[in-house]
């Protein structure tokens, strides 16, 4: 059983909530079922949550949902698309890592957004990713949130010249 908390950069209540619920549900197991995601649970966190199914060889996600404060973030709705269709201006390779991490380690892993929203002014918006296995052995999705909340008028797939990047935490 592999879990890993969040690290201290991680200030977001939500990200850390979601941690929570995930650790009970997955009960010692590398993750809990799909199934066992129940979103009556979790309703303050819908918004900034996505599911996708995990695909390989090579590495890709399909989402299966994506929440309202994410679409807003990124400019588009992308459920039923594959992460290698979309259009990441956030730092592609970045991510196709940190999903890596996820499936290969089969733990939580964290990272954050890094936003140069104006003169002198650097905004932060924290990230989760959590592997939902049905085996107990392989990873065959992930429940991730991102913590939009504090940020608002952001479309990161609309901006020419991105000011956000994704970076991994250790």
């Amino acid at each position: 059983m592999i879990q890993f908390l969040p690290p201290a950069e991680i200030a977001s209540p939500l990200v850390r909530e979601l941690f929570v619920y995930w650790q009970r549900k997955a009960a010692g197991r590398i993750g809990p079922k799909p199934r066992d995601i129940d979103p009556g649970d979790i309703k303050r966190l819908l918004p900034f949550l996505a599911i996708s199914d995990v695909m390989r060889d090579p590495l890709d996600l399909r989402f299966r949902l994506v929440g309202t404060g994410i679409v807003e973030a990124v400019g588009e709705d992308f459920t039923g698309k594959r992460f290698s269709e979309m259009r990441v201006t956030t730092g592609r390779e970045n991510w196709l890592a940190h999903y890596a991490r996820v499936v290969d380690q089969k733990g939580a892993f964290y990272g954050r957004y890094r936003g140069e929203v104006g003169l002198d002014s650097l905004r932060f918006v924290d990230h989760g990713a959590f592997p939902l296995s049905s085996d107990g052995e392989t990873v065959e999705r992930i429940i991730e949130i991102e913590d939009w909340s504090g940020v608002r008028g952001v479309s990161l797939g609309k901006l020419e010249t991105p000011i956000w990047q994704f970076e991994i935490l250790d």
